[in-house]
């Protein structure tokens, strides 16, 4: 088997990926690196490979029919098991849960008191069983376009239900009798509250991300911060990380006089122990298994590669779970390996300092992961390259060496945490550093998601890259395929000869986003918003869901797009322009325009204050303006005064783009459309229903005037009001209407060249 692991995990991943859900262009690739690979084999390792294509195609199938569930969504009640990821965070608790069948579920339940809270985060430790009431309900797949899929994240990880509870109390909890794997579970959990009792506050999130791969404790800016500067996997247990906990470990055993065939021994059955109690993350798993079948090889006199030990392990993940594939963790994580261990004889060996070396493995993972992020993040870091020079020596050899010493020690001698000291304050000062740098201007390249061809194209040019890289001056042609990579990914979105208009699902809300051919011009009209209700400070959540940063500026980023020309609040409603603050300085934005007098209300107030902070002009949309952009011609309709009244006073704009006259006409209702009427007697070919489908807009008066082909709901699924109103589907319908709705179809989009265009929707 020696030097051919490594082809037969390729073979594997190959056939498991006609099996499995893929995209057809990596499907492609790897069936022709597949076919390359078999022409130049011998024999005997053709036929392995042949043999691990087969194989990876059969376990992709069983995996895919056995990957159902065996419930109907009726059951009400359940007895569940909690596992080891049971987070009590503010008033909600979320957990993965067993079934009394073994299937899992996805657990919500909302906290009634600080006191449940508490109790509920003690008594819920790993191998509690529970009697529980509630309903299950599938859960939403991505609902925009290269959104967050949640449902098709949960399956891969085999859950196809949430299960909402009504009710849960210790007392109907019982202790059953803990697995081995129960036990560590509890370690893991014992072990955090240990360190979060112990530590200074400020060093818990960095000691719990790095001893326990644990980061729920880790503030969102610097999450962030650290995430645009490419080293976020630093707040996290890195094979890197695995490699120095077993070195300092063996070299410990070793020094206080052990022999290493018993250092080996112990270090053998600890790893997969230390494994889940990190966490169990892609990177931990692939490391350690690594690390065990190096010392098994060295145990038994059998000489085991790198490669060999690398191919071996990705396939023992891949049995135990093929859908492990879709995890950018683990996707970065074998292949910045896999690019390390073919670079070795080669491209690192070239540098003769160790800074040399240090900047070649930098450059070198940096490369290997260009793609993923391309595809799974949208942007790529144009300061990962320093920042990953300066922060990987930092943390691996000073704080997460620091942090161990501090931890085991602090369990005889409390008073040891004092040594963190120094360290606390300088980490202080590396993390304002990491906010202050990650916010300098082109800190990111935004590549937006590359896909099909380009996708393809990219990746061939990443080959290359590293085929450029082992020849003797190659550095030019290497610097130029990795521009050309990012230029790929970049130009067809920012410069497309086709144009959009995109109603994007934001809930209850509205959010349009018209783009214009050949990058002239990016309008967005409203941006959605959830209202805030006020809780108490035990009920606030580490962080809450927002549309503008969990909705709008992935879905942006996904597009490639950077600039809002012109960012249009038609009213001073929290469902129209809640989310606009969320965007500033995280997106360029050349103005806003108001409705006049919408300032008069605080939500607008608030948002005018926000703008100012970043300099972005704010400016009333007058009546009857117009302007031409990319072909399109728009023009603003209503309001006629500058007296703000509500809803009757939003910007109304008539636009004419892709052949079609459209008509966006905010939360406008009877008294309103009646004044519109009156001084525009144009039909339309497109209309956006106003105040989300409610029976006081899109009057009969409105829908003879305009006579519509098609009609566009935003509105939230399942929303409380009753929208859309009956009569107003009726109006539409009579007009002869074909209506589109954000709550049944997602993201509706009007795609269009020159002056055809067709309509699409996420959702069938």
């Amino acid at each position: 088997m020696r030097g051919n692991l490594i082809y037969m995990a390729a073979g594997t991943l190959a056939g498991l990926l006609w099996a499995l859900p893929a995209l057809s262009s990596v499907r492609l690739l790897l069936t022709a690196a597949a076919f390359f690979f078999v022409i130049r084999m011998d024999a005997k390792r053709k036929a392995a490979f042949l043999i691990c294509i087969i194989l990876g195609f059969l376990i992709g199938q069983y995996h895919e029919e056995h990957n159902v569930t065996a419930f109907t969504g009726k059951e009400e009640k359940w007895l569940v098991s909690f596992s080891e990821d049971t987070i009590v965070d503010g008033d909600r608790l979320k957990a993965t849960v067993e079934a009394a069948n073994e299937e899992k579920l996805r657990l919500l339940y909302r906290v009634s008191s600080r006191e449940e809270a508490g109790q509920l985060r003690k008594g819920l430790i790993p191998g509690t069983v529970c009697y529980v009431t509630g309903s299950i309900e599938k859960p939403d797949g991505a609902r925009n376009r290269n959104g967050f899929d949640y449902k098709t994240f949960l399956e891969t990880k085999h859950i196809f239900w949430q299960l909402k509870v009504n009710r849960l109390s210790l007392s109907s909890c019982l202790k059953k009798e803990k697995s081995f794997k129960d036990l560590i579970f509890l370690w893991r959990a014992e072990g955090l509250n240990h360190l979060k009792t112990t530590f200074p506050e400020s060093l818990q999130p960095v000691a719990a991300a790095l001893l326990f791969g644990d980061r729920t404790l880790t503030e969102e800016d610097i999450i962030e911060a650290y995430q645009r500067l490419g080293v976020i996997h630093l707040l996290a247990i890195s094979g890197l990380h695995v490699g120095l906990v077993t070195s300092i470990f063996y070299y410990a055993m070793i020094r206080i006089g052990l022999v290493k065939e018993t250092a080996q021994f112990i270090l053998l059955f600890s790893l997969p122990i230390y494994a889940l109690i990190a966490g169990g993350s892609p990177p931990v798993v692939r490391a350690v298994l690594m690390t065990l079948l190096v010392l098994l090889s060295i145990r038994f006199h059998h000489k085991f590669t790198a490669l060999d030990a690398l191919g071996a392990s990705f396939m023992f993940v891949i049995f135990h779970d093929p859908y492990v594939i879709y995890q950018a963790g683990f996707q970065l994580s074998y292949l910045v390996s896999f690019s390390l261990l073919l670079s070795s004889s080669s491209i690192l060996s070239i540098p003769s300092t160790l800074l040399g070396k240090m900047a070649a493995m930098t450059s070198v993972s940096q490369i290997a992961g260009l793609p993923v992020l391309m595809y799974q993040f949208f942007e790529v870091s144009l300061y990962s390259f320093a920042a990953n020079l300066f922060f990987v020596p930092f943390y691996s050899f000073l704080v997460l060496p620091l942090l161990i010493i501090v931890y085991l020690l602090s369990f005889a001698v409390s008073p040891a945490v004092v040594l963190l000291e120094p360290l606390r304050l300088l980490l202080d000062k590396i993390d304002q550093l990491a906010v202050e740098v990650s916010g300098w201007p082109f800190a990111v390249v935004v590549t937006g998601r590359p896909e099909g061809v380009l996708l393809a194209a990219i990746c061939m040019m990443w080959v290359a890259a590293f085929l450029f890289w082992e020849k003797a001056n190659g550095l030019k042609r290497v610097g130029l395929m990795l521009l050309m990579m990012i230029g790929t990914a970049v130009l067809p979105h920012t410069h497309s000869a086709t144009g959009e208009v995109s109603f994007i699902d934001v809930g209850q809300g509205d959010a349009i986003l018209i783009t214009l051919p050949f990058n002239n011009g990016n309008y967005l009209i409203d941006t959605g918003g959830v209202l805030p209700f006020h809780k108490e400070e035990w009920q606030k959540q580490k962080k809450d869901f927002t549309i503008g940063k969990d909705v709008l500026l992935p879905y942006l980023k996904s597009r490639g797009i950077t600039r809002i020309d012109k960012l249009i609040l038609t009213h001073s409603d929290y469902d129209h322009i809640g989310a606009a603050a969320e965007l500033f300085g995280l997106i360029t934005i050349k103005e806003v325009m108001i409705s006049p007098g919408s300032e008069s209300k605080p939500v607008m107030q608030e948002t005018i204050q926000q703008a100012a902070t970043h300099k972005i002009p704010v400016r009333y949309g007058k009546y009857m303006e117009s302007w031409q952009a990319g072909g399109a011609f728009f023009q603003i309709l209503s309001p006629a005064d500058k007296h703000y009244e509500g809803n009757d006073d939003s910007l109304v704009i008539y636009a004419v783009l892709g052949g079609k006259k459209w008509l966006f006409t905010g939360d406008m209702e009877e008294e309103g459309e009646k004044k519109l009427t009156e001084n525009f007697s144009a039909d339309v070919d497109i209309l956006k229903v106003g105040h989300h489908g409610s029976r006081s807009s899109t009057t009969e008066l409105l829908t003879a005037e305009t006579a519509p082909e098609d009609a566009v709901i935003s509105l939230g699924k399942n929303n409380r009001y009753g929208h859309p109103h009956k009569e107003v589907i009726e109006r539409l319908q009579k007009q002869g209407a074909r209506i589109w709705r954000t709550d049944l179809h997602g993201e509706i989009t009007y795609t269009y060249k020159r002056e055809r265009g067709t309509f699409s929707a996420v959702l069938p």
